[in-house]
C-alpha cells in the first residue's frame, strides 16, 4: 500500500504536514491500524519503512525525529557522531543527545542535553547543526565505553594510503578541542581515548582487536607493517605485526570478502579473493618466516578466543591483563 502522506527525505511523516493538506483523519486511521508508527510526538514512520531499518538507521531516524520537535537543535555526542557518519560498534543507545540552550544540562523524556559552554563549537552538515567533529568525538569519549569511542576516533583520523583524501580530523585538532574545553568532567576518559587514536586502523574490527590485545596483556603491535615480497616486487601491509616475536595478525571481517572489494572496484569473486589472500599469506610467511594469526568479529568480541589464537601463534603475554573501559 502506497504512503499517501508527505514525507521528509529520511522517510519521516509529520502530523503537521499531513494536517496541512487535509489528511488528519487519514493519519489517525493509519496510526491506529499500526501502518504508521510514532517515533516522537507528531513524528511518524511507516511500518514498512521501519521494518527495513537497521538498529543504527533506526537510531538516526529517532535522532532526526527529536530534532523536528525543536527549533534549531544542535546535535551532540553520540547523536552527532551518527549524523557525521562515523561507524558504531556496541549497543545503540535509546537516548538522543543535544546541546542545551543554556549552561545547565538535563536528561528528560529520552533526550540528554549537554550543558552549553562557550568552548564548544558548532558546525553544519547536510543542513543540520552539529557540534564540530572534534567536539563530537570528545563528548562520545567522555560518555561512552572506550571501544565505542576509539572506533569513531580511529575512523575520523584514518589516512588512506591509496588516495590523497585528507583525514576527517587531525590529532592536533583533537588536542586543541581537549585543551580548549578543560577543565571538564570525564577528561581522563577522553585522554585515554585520544592517546590511543591512530590514523592507521583500516577498519572497526582492527580497532576492537587492538583494544582487546591491550587488555589481554599482549605487547602493542606495529600497525600496517610493510613487507616487500622479493619474488613479485610488491609491498604488502600487515594489519598488525610483532617483528621481535615473529608473529603477524590479520583481522579479516566478512566484508573484506563479501562486499568491500566490489564496492572499491574489485571485480574478483569472493573465492578468488580468498585464494589471493592465501597466496599473499604464503608469500609473507616465506619472506619473513613469521607465524600468522587470523581472526574475525566473533574472536575479536570474545577476549579468550583471541587470546588463544595469539598464544598459539607464539605471541607472549608481557603485561598484566586488565579490563579497559
Amino acid at each position: 500500500m502506497s504512503n499517501p502522506f508527505p514525507t521528509t527525505p529520511d522517510g519521516l511523516v509529520l502530523s503537521r504536514d499531513a494536517e496541512a493538506i487535509g489528511l488528519r483523519e487519514t493519519l489517525l486511521t493509519a496510526r491506529n491500524a499500526a501502518r504508521l508508527l510514532p517515533l516522537r510526538r507528531g513524528v511518524y514512520v511507516s511500518a514498512e519503512h521501519a521494518a527495513a531499518l537497521s538498529p543504527l538507521a533506526g537510531y538516526r531516524a529517532l535522532t532526526l525525529a527529536v530534532g523536528l520537535q525543536r527549533r534549531e537543535p544542535v546535535f551532540a555526542g553520540f547523536s552527532a557522531a551518527v549524523l557525521w557518519g562515523l561507524p558504531v560498534v556496541g549497543p545503540v543507545p535509546g537516548e538522543v543527545y543535544l546541546l542545551a540552550r543554556g549552561a545547565s544540562g538535563r536528561r528528560r523524556n529520552g533526550v540528554v542535553e549537554f550543558a552549553r559552554r562557550d568552548a564548544v563549537r558548532v558546525d553544519e552538515q547536510d543542513g543540520l547543526l552539529l557540534t564540530t567533529l572534534p567536539d563530537t568525538l570528545l563528548d562520545v569519549a567522555r560518555t561512552f565505553p572506550l571501544t565505542t569511542a576509539l572506533v569513531m576516533v580511529d575512523a575520523a583520523l584514518r589516512v588512506n594510503r591509496f588516495d590523497a583524501v585528507p583525514p576527517r580530523v587531525t590529532p592536533e585538532e583533537l588536542v586543541a578541542a581537549f585543551e580548549r574545553r578543560l577543565p571538564f568532567p570525564g577528561s581522563a576518559r577522553v585522554r585515554a581515548v585520544f592517546d590511543r587514536g591512530t590514523s592507521l586502523a583500516e577498519s572497526p574490527l582492527e580497532t576492537v582487536s587492538r583494544v582487546q590485545i591491550e587488555g589481554l596483556g599482549f605487547p602493542a603491535p606495529v600497525l600496517q607493517h610493510s613487507v616487500r615480497l622479493p619474488r613479485s616486487g610488491r609491498t604488502v601491509f600487515l594489519d598488525m605485526a610483532w617483528p621481535e616475536h615473529g608473529v603477524w595478525g590479520e583481522a579479516d571481517g566478512d566484508g573484506k570478502y563479501l562486499g568491500n572489494a566490489v564496492s572499491a572496484g574489485d571485480r574478483r569473486s569472493p573465492a578468488s579473493i580468498v585464494l589471493d589472500e592465501k597466496k599473499r599469506e604464503n608469500a609473507v610467511r616465506a619472506t619473513t618466516r613469521w607465524t600468522p594469526a587470523r581472526w574475525d568479529w566473533p574472536e575479536a568480541n570474545r577476549a579468550q578466543l583471541l587470546r588463544a589464537i595469539l598464544l598459539e601463534a607464539g605471541l607472549p603475554v608481557t603485561r598484566r591483563a586488565r579490563r579497559l573501559r
